[in-house]
């Protein structure tokens, strides 16, 4: 295999990167399992996957910001803002007129702000 991150190819390069796989000693003692134990997330724990998104620079600065002005990590963000994509597209979702949208925003009493 000519680059060391390219997949094999052949079986001679299958065993060739088999060949160079090293694995971590397992635990030696109850201490040191129970602690590798403990980094595992807890059994029925919500399954994460992890994403590779490319973004423009001026879209993942906006991001960024929109993420610290909310006090969140911007993958806590990015997946919420997701999910309320997600929600608006839903089959469950139940538009309204306009004119009940207007009704309603007139209800609405301004929000005063101190200088």
């Amino acid at each position: 295999m000519s680059d060391k991150y390219e997949l094999p190819q052949t079986p001679d390069d299958a065993r060739e990167l088999m060949d160079r796989l090293t694995f971590a000693p397992p635990p030696s003692t109850p201490e040191e399992e129970a602690a590798l134990l403990a980094q595992l997330p807890p059994p029925g724990s919500e399954v994460m996957v992890v994403r590779s998104l490319r973004l423009p620079l001026e879209l993942d600065e906006a991001v960024a910001a929109a993420a610290q002005r909310a006090d969140l990590p911007k993958s806590t963000w990015i997946r919420q803002a997701v999910e309320m994509a997600l929600a608006v597209e839903s089959d469950d979702d139940q538009p309204i007129s306009r004119a009940d949208a207007l009704r309603a925003l007139t209800l609405l009493r301004p929000v005063r702000r101190v200088a």
